[in-house]
Order: structure tokens, then C-alpha cells, then sequence
């Protein structure tokens, strides 16, 4: 049972048990940065449990969708369905050696940084991460169990020329629906709250002409 679950039934519990004078106790979110420390342990330990409770689902279902070319019907079943342990062990697997081939360095390797708010946008934050010289940004967007890691936001992007072409292809098909409102509810809004970042911090470039144009449109 996911942590975050376990967490519910136990208010929930008490809730129904506890006088209605009592106050009532609530579990403490995480800080951002504590929930970014944890998602790249879990990633680089192989623990795809923890993975699923720190990360966001739908970007990270279009956006693994949009990396393996997957098909329509195969994203709505992720949407739906969510990543079995196989397709969550294998995606986070390349993601991590992927990052040490690109990056010439271990997820392990990064230094976590301070909380870095995003103007105007009180569901996200980022983190900065740093490596060696090089920093960067993973963006987390608020839920009702905390903080989690919006994958749309931190990698989407760059792959945001490919998140356009599978979205104008997907609205001409059987699947419409289900895809453009995960674009509509997750995608774009992660992107949207991208471009504030790459407007915001010079030396971090994430955004181009085309997400601007797949955020306004």
C-alpha cells in the first residue's frame, strides 16, 4: 500500500474515532526540496514504488508516451492504468543511465539546492540541482498529499516540438478526448509554468517559440 494511502486511512481513522471537540491532527507535507532529495534516491536505488508516490502520473504518462512514440490507445491505458512495476522499472532505468551518459555524472551526484518559488504560479515550485557547474531545475506541482515532481515540467521542454506533433495527431483520432484534457489539466500548465522559469532565471533556458504557441494556443 503507498505511503500517501496509508496516510488517509490513518486520518480517516482517527477522524471517525476521536471526539469532534478534539483537534484535528494532519500529517506535515514535505518540503520540495526533501521530495526531490527522495525521488532521486528512489531512481537511482530502483525503487519505482517510491517513484509513483513522488512523481506527478499524467506528465509523466504523456511524457514517456511522447518519448517511446507509444500509440494512442497505449497512452490512455497509461492515463488510466498508470506504469505496471516492468514499464516503471525499465522507463526509470534508461532515464537514469541516459542522465549519466548525457550528463557525465550520477543522479547520485547531484547536489540538491534551496526552493526557488515560481512567480504567479503558487502550485509549482522548482529546486535548483546542481552538478559540478552545472545547475538545473526539477519543478514540482502541489496535489492533495504534497509536493510532487511534475515530470511535464522538468523534461517536457525539451521534448516539447514532440508533445506538439503527438497532440495535433491524437486530436484527429478515437482517443481525443482523454489525451487533450491531460494536456489541458497537467501538460500545458507544466510547460506554462516552464516558460515563467526560463523568464525568470537567465542562465537556465528551457523554453522556445513552440511552447509558447502550444500554451496560448
Amino acid at each position: 500500500m503507498k505511503t500517501s494511502l496509508i496516510v488517509i486511512l490513518a486520518l480517516l481513522a482517527a477522524a471517525c474515532s476521536s471526539d469532534p471537540s478534539e483537534p484535528t491532527v494532519t500529517a506535515p507535507l514535505l518540503e520540495p526540496a526533501t521530495v526531490t532529495s527522495l525521488w532521486l534516491e528512489a531512481v537511482m536505488a530502483g525503487d519505482v514504488e517510491a517513484v509513483a508516490d513522488l512523481v506527478e502520473p499524467t506528465g509523466l504518462a504523456v511524457v514517456a508516451g511522447v518519448e517511446n512514440s507509444i500509440s494512442s490507445n497505449e497512452l490512455v491505458g497509461l492515463l488510466n492504468g498508470g506504469f505496471t512495476e516492468d514499464l516503471a522499472t525499465g522507463y526509470w532505468t534508461t532515464f537514469r543511465d541516459d542522465f549519466a551518459s548525457i550528463r557525465g555524472g550520477t543522479l547520485e551526484s547531484l547536489v540538491v539546492g534551496e526552493e526557488m518559488p515560481i512567480t504567479g504560479k503558487p502550485d509549482y515550485t522548482s529546486v535548483a540541482v546542481s552538478l559540478d557547474d552545472t545547475t538545473g531545475l526539477v519543478v514540482l506541482r502541489r496535489s492533495e498529499s504534497g509536493w510532487r515532481v511534475d515530470h511535464a515540467a522538468t523534461v517536457g521542454p525539451a521534448l516539447v516540438d514532440q508533445l506538439s506533433d503527438y497532440l495535433e495527431s491524437a486530436l484527429s483520432g478515437d482517443n481525443a478526448i482523454p489525451i487533450a484534457d491531460a494536456y489541458r489539466t497537467v501538460v500545458i500548465p507544466a510547460l506554462d509554468a516552464a516558460i515563467v522559469l526560463d523568464e525568470s532565471n537567465s542562465d537556465l533556458v528551457f523554453g522556445n517559440e513552440f511552447m509558447r504557441q502550444l500554451v496560448e494556443g
